[in-house]
């Protein structure tokens, strides 16, 4: 399952690339930025047995007015859990041995952004997400108490604010998201560290 998911999102990326440039050659309106991502969990369930979280993200959109962008962004991240988590006895449950494993999680989310003074950007976005356990891929991120049960699906959402340096190409934003599931979220706090191919 996860190398059909890693193939597909591998096919995602080479077909909006590919649109990208196409559109870039008769519309200047069109931005393309792509880069990597490190997260830390902020909220106190997920923080108890993950911590660093490192992906990629990769965002197109376009000026619908001179301060505004509406896109999409996809991205990956893949979550590390604590190094340090006690030994987990052959008896337990796929949900209790999930719980200090690592995973993964793809998301797509519809995006705005607002182009403010001085190169800085404030945006918002909302989509959704799957995860994958390293343990069980049925699992997701069915070890979170409040997701009550397996969890591969959810609603994921974030906020940033960020500065795009204008001798360089260069993009680097504080984030905010989460992944929403049964009434339930968990938050993690992040850099985002992205090239700007068309702005």
């Amino acid at each position: 399952m996860k190398n059909i998911l890693d193939h597909t999102i591998t096919i995602m990326f080479l077909m909006i690339v590919q649109f990208a440039f196409a559109q870039k050659e008769s519309d200047n309106s069109f931005a393309l930025e792509s880069g990597i991502n490190l997260s830390l969990p902020v909220h106190i369930q997920m923080y108890r047995s993950h911590r660093l979280g490192i992906g990629v993200n990769l965002r197109i959109a376009e000026k619908i007015t001179p301060t505004t962008e509406f896109g999409l962004r996809a991205e990956y991240d893949y979550r590390f859990t604590k190094k340090n988590h006690p030994d987990v006895p052959p008896e337990s449950t796929v949900k209790e041995r999930a719980l200090y494993r690592n995973f993964s999680l793809f998301a797509i989310k519809p995006n705005i952004q607002f182009n403010l003074k001085s190169n800085w950007c404030l945006g918002a976005e909302s989509g959704v997400g799957y995860a994958i356990s390293d343990e069980d891929s049925k699992i997701g991120l069915g070890f979170v108490d409040e997701y009550n049960g397996p969890t591969r699906f959810g609603s994921c959402s974030g906020i940033y604010l960020g500065k795009y340096f204008s001798k360089t190409k260069y993009n680097i934003s504080l984030n905010l998201t989460n992944f929403i599931a049964h009434g339930h979220a968990e938050n993690t706090l992040g850099l985002k560290f992205n090239y700007c191919f068309f702005k």
